[in-house]
């Protein structure tokens, strides 16, 4: 906005005489009628003209983006949204000249509705003019208005963002502005189905167990066990489950050390269920179908294998039963009789799933509840199921928003809601907390310009730059309040924007990566193995959601977040932004960006000083910005805990750190919260500040991608570990350039 925000700025408003009017005093003192024919002394009240003027902002281009933020080099009438929503308030303070301070209450206000339409202003024709009556005294002035977005849709809300309550009173105490939930109350119980379901599916998928199979040497899978050309008895590990593979020895013959197609089963059903403490495994449909994928390809090897002895005959043969498992839920393209990798598995629809686990056996004894049935999930069994590979993109949220975890004892999966569970925050944090983009609000707080002289609208500067400028007002203006002799009145400051701009880029510091083979395989099997080096092209990483920490739902009258807000449902949360420019394409190169993406949030100011304890108010928290990337190296590589398989995404974490910046100076023409009593002080250096742009600049270096995790953590915590570099500095806004993700590059 301006020079500020890289968007269209709303110039100030202006209130012409319709015809000549006078106002009363301080002292509120009555006129005529016959002075001002507009002026209505019952009322103690003026008709006036009420006009608006839109200028452009310095060139940007956005997905959230020139469509959701008016961002473009020069405002044409194709780039202006509109304005609706408006409310204009009247206020008599105790002295002129100076903005709101403190929440107050309007001795009048207007509610404009829709304002300017869509396509009707541009930087020729910005001209927009009302008649309304304003109270004798009035000296201070507010706006409020959101550009025009008619679609209700989660497409729309994506694109444009969205506030799930907009909401002006006269008494500013109660204004209220609140982001919108990504996961709505009404699709909870469908969500939590889901998980419910997957979860049971797993469950019952890693219990399968032999049973009280009979030993026939003619018998098929499904049926007795078939001997495989080996002397099997009866009493041969009766009942034996998958899980019992998981040991050093053979679980049929305990005497002997496990043999390699017993270990394959063991280490499958070790990797699925060994879940590090403050690891978190990805549970997303996309993350299930890989992993699924990739164990089936383990199990049909031992299903197709050779057997040399019955110990491994017995492995076969749990090995086909795994696989008959895995068929009862899942489809595949291929299932190599040869034993070589399975292909395009993908789950049946949710009716077939469903269905399915109603007549599996493999429900653990040892669970703490009976196995799910067909009511647990009415609410999805009702929808013409979800794609449960997209899961949980079908409620707008990130892959990397659920996770999973085992419970040894149980023998079940089950998802975690409260990020706290896995050790990487501090206090509850759920998928409820993913908020859509906030929407591009206006906010204008501002003394009046007066003038006893009758002015009509071609008086008026007709840009933003004219109307900041002294010489552009003739000498009949005066700053103050509504006189009987005043015949014009006009806003002194600029109407500006009430939400911040994030805006992103991406590069890379060296374009060769080393990911974290080498610590996983030493934590897993005490093995000593190199990092695999990636060599990066073009289409090796795509950025495909943006995912903001510390951002506060409510903000109030001034913008600013309600941190005292008692409702425990609005804590900090995220703002996940999935809509990206350029396609999310990162360039091969150390010396060029990705296009820049931009996000609408709020001002994350909080007031230090009342902290417990109370610390400078300069002392504003971080942020911790997570970037969301499709893994496109054609390869699976290790992050901080697991496995990032191709095609799969991943997160990479970024802090942004306003500690050692000095805030802007206080814009000349607008009043900037949090207020004193002058607005004469410095902007308090926070990571967001209404009307302004923080830079971002992401750097992918050697060692980020040891860093990546599988879902998202509580990015509210300072315990997440740090992917992305960034260097500050202010332009617009904070620039926080260089920004690497994972590290700074070193081992």
């Amino acid at each position: 906005m301006k020079k500020m925000f890289k968007y269209a700025s709303l110039s100030a408003i202006a209130f012409v005489g319709a015809v000549l009017f006078s106002a009363c005093s301080s002292n509120d003192e009555v006129v005529k009628e016959e002075n001002n024919p507009n002026y209505n002394p019952e009322t103690n009240e003026v008709t006036t003209q009420f006009v608006l003027n839109v200028a452009n902002g310095s060139s940007a281009t956005t997905r959230q983006s020139g469509e959701a933020t008016q961002a473009s080099s020069s405002l044409s009438a194709t780039d202006f949204r509109g304005i609706d929503n408006s409310y204009v308030m009247c206020f008599k303070q105790g002295s002129d000249n100076n903005p709101l301070s403190a929440a107050a209450t309007a001795v009048k206000s207007f509610d404009m509705s829709r304002l300017v339409a869509a396509g009707t202003l541009d930087n020729s024709n910005s001209r927009r003019v009302l008649e309304m009556s304003l109270p004798l005294n009035t000296n201070t002035m507010l706006f409020y208005g959101k550009a025009i977005n008619e679609s209700t849709t989660s497409t729309s809300y994506n694109t444009y963002g969205h506030l799930d309550d907009y909401t002006v009173t006269d008494n500013l105490a109660n204004v209220n502005f609140q982001l919108g939930r990504r996961l709505t109350a009404d699709q909870k119980t469908s969500f939590q189905e889901v998980q419910k379901l997957l979860a049971t599916v797993l469950t019952c998928i890693i219990n399968t167990n032999r049973g009280t199979d009979a030993v026939s040497a003619t018998a098929t899978p499904g049926g007795n066990i078939p001997a495989y050309g080996f002397d099997i008895a009866a009493t041969d590990a009766p009942n034996m489950a998958w899980s019992e593979y998981n040991s050093a020895t053979s679980p049929v013959t305990t005497s002997k050390a496990i043999t390699p197609l017993e270990l394959k089963l063991g280490n499958a059903y070790r990797e699925l269920t060994t879940i590090q403490t403050a690891e978190l495994r990805n549970a997303s449909g996309p993350a299930l179908m890989a992993t699924i994928q990739s164990l089936w390809t383990i199990v049909n090897a031992v299903r197709c294998a050779t057997p040399t002895n019955k110990e491994e005959a017995i492995a076969k043969y749990m090995a086909h039963l795994i696989s008959e498992h895995l068929a009862k839920y899942f489809t595949y393209e291929t299932l190599p009789p040869t034993g070589a990798s399975v292909t395009g598995v993908a789950f049946k629809n949710a009716s077939s799933i469903i269905a399915a686990i109603g007549s599996d056996d493999y429900w653990p004894s040892a669970a703490a509840g009976v196995k799910p049935t067909a009511t647990d999930f009415s609410h999805i069994s009702s929808m013409i199921v979800a794609d449960l590979g997209k899961y949980p993109e079908q409620y707008n949220l990130p892959q990397g928003s659920t996770h999973i975890k085992f419970d040894n004892t149980k023998k079940t999966f089950y998802y975690v809601e409260d990020y706290n569970s896995s050790a990487v925050g501090s206090g509850k944090f759920t998928v409820d907390d993913y908020y859509y983009p906030a929407e591009l609000c206006y906010f204008g707080n501002s003394p009046l310009r007066v003038s006893a002289t009758e002015h009509v609208v071609g008086d008026y500067p007709a840009s933003v730059a004219l109307w900041n400028t002294p010489s552009s007002w003739s000498s009949d203006w005066s700053e103050g309040h509504v006189e009987s002799s005043t015949r014009s009145v006009a806003m002194k400051n600029d109407i500006n924007y009430g939400t911040s701009l994030l805006c992103t880029t991406v590069s890379y510091k060296t374009l060769s990566l080393k990911d974290n083979n080498h610590a996983i395989q030493e934590r897993d099997y005490s093995v000593n193995e190199e990092d695999k080096t990636i060599n990066v092209t073009g289409n090796s990483f795509k950025l495909v959601g943006i995912i903001v920490g510390d951002q506060w739902p409510k903000v109030g009258w001034n913008f600013l977040p309600k941190t005292t807000d008692s409702d425990p449902n609005y804590r900090k949360g995220y703002i996940y932004d999935n809509q990206i420019t350029g396609n999310g394409v990162i360039p091969a190169s150390t010396t060029t960006t990705s296009e820049p993406n931009y996000t609408l949030v709020f001002d994350n100011y909080q007031d230090m000083r009342v902290a417990s304890p109370a610390v400078p108010e300069n002392t504003q928290p971080k942020v911790y910005v997570a970037l969301e990337f499709q893994n496109n190296t054609g390869v699976d590589f290790f992050g901080k805990d697991n496995l990032i398989a191709d095609g799969s995404n991943f997160y990479l974490i970024g802090e942004l750190d306003p500690s050692s910046m000095t805030g802007p100076a206080l814009p000349a023409y607008h009043a900037l919260p949090p207020y004193d009593a002058g607005c004469t002080t410095n902007t308090i250096p926070r990571v967001f500040i209404q009307d302004h742009m923080t830079t971002a600049n992401f750097k992918i270096d050697v060692n980020s991608l040891k860093y990546a995790y599988l879902t998202v953590p509580d990015l509210r915590s300072s315990s997440v570990t740090l992917g992305l570099s960034v260097d500050l500095k202010w332009e617009t806004g904070l620039t926080f350039d260089g920004v690497v993700i994972g590290g700074t590059g070193s081992n």
